[in-house]
């Protein structure tokens, strides 16, 4: 069974006090503060050091962070959630079948909804239409989010779509160089490659949203170099295309918060601006040429935008647009 690691208020707690020190701070004067004995404060200091922390502790002047691990640590999610008031539960796993997989069995076992699942590496990692999505690197995010709105399907239409639009809006937020953009219905993608997609799946009763499971995976800090030629000609990172680091746990929060919003503004009637507007601006399909299959029947034209909906628009030969609800597209 997955068990997920416990959080340390401890921890957290103590990582709060040595970020915001600008000057070493004791034991003693961490313990006094916190309510922690000496040997408390020591063993908990050595804890931060074993999950990667560099901490200097220097005789009668006490502890001191230089610097806090690049990849993803429950014990910095923790600290950024309460910082930047993260407003869901996460569970972190170091090795999970599948995040979606591991929010279902949360929720069926009664953990109140909303929360969030990551995983460092998933061994069942799936994308849409059932494929297997890779997803075994550190330097990566895969994460799944868990609602039970008890709402009517029809809010559920346009859930993805916000969602890429509120975390590629996030994403250029910090990275605002890069010419991030949405691909129709569940893709984010820079420079016409792919560097995230995202997975939502809901379990309907009686004509009620019963749960909804958005998982995704985001490429942060790959290096492509490393990667097959055939992942590299469709596949990035922000990393590869930013040429530069970004804070794996930070942007973690940010992608929960963003999820967060795109969840209010669909669900909880709380639109803010209209979708066919806020895509519009992200659209990487449109004014491409592009083709897919529609319940197994070629179809080929221009990418012509949205519908109120989410329907994907394209102008075929005729001049006439076709409205499109499901499909897998490719560029011409």
């Amino acid at each position: 069974m997955n068990i997920p690691i416990q959080e340390d208020r401890g921890l957290t707690e103590i990582l709060k006090t040595l970020i915001e020190s600008d000057t070493p701070v004791s034991g003693t004067l961490i313990g006094e503060k916190l309510g922690y004995s000496r040997t408390t404060v020591h063993t908990k200091v050595e804890r931060l050091k074993s999950e990667g922390f560099k901490i200097n502790a220097a005789s009668k002047r006490g502890y001191t962070l230089e610097n806090v691990p690049g990849n993803l640590n429950p014990t910095l999610l923790n600290y950024y959630s309460l910082i930047y008031k993260n407003p869901i539960p996460i569970y972190f796993y170091n090795t999970v079948d599948s995040t979606n997989l591991q929010s279902e069995r949360l929720f069926s076992n009664g953990v109140s909804t909303p929360f969030c699942v990551i995983g460092i590496k998933q061994t069942r990692g799936k994308g849409r239409l059932g494929r297997k999505w890779q997803s075994e690197s550190n330097k990566n995010l895969y994460a799944s989010l868990m609602f039970s709105p008890n709402k009517s399907p029809k809010k559920l239409q346009s859930f993805t779509l916000w969602a890429g639009i509120e975390i590629c809006r996030s994403l250029k937020r910090i990275l605002p160089n890069l010419p991030l953009m949405v691909k129709w219905p569940n893709d984010l993608y820079c420079r016409s490659k792919k560097f995230a997609g995202m997975l939502t799946e809901a379990r309907i009763d009686q004509d009620r949203i019963q749960s909804i499971i958005f998982g995704f995976g985001l490429n942060i800090n790959t290096d492509l170099r490393t990667e097959p030629k055939n992942i590299r000609n469709i596949a990035t990172s922000l990393k590869a295309e930013s040429k530069k680091n970004l804070d794996m746990n930070l942007t973690t929060i940010e992608m929960i918060s963003a999820t967060v919003r795109a969840y209010e503004k669909c669900l909880l009637n709380r639109p803010s601006e209209p979708l066919v507007v806020a895509w519009n601006e992200l659209d990487f399909l449109k004014g491409k040429e592009l083709s897919l299959l529609e319940n197994g029947r070629p179809l080929a034209g221009i990418g012509m935008g949205i519908n109120s909906e989410g329907a994907l628009q394209i102008k075929i030969a005729n001049g006439a647009l076709q409205t499109v609800y499901s499909g897998d597209v490719t560029l011409i």
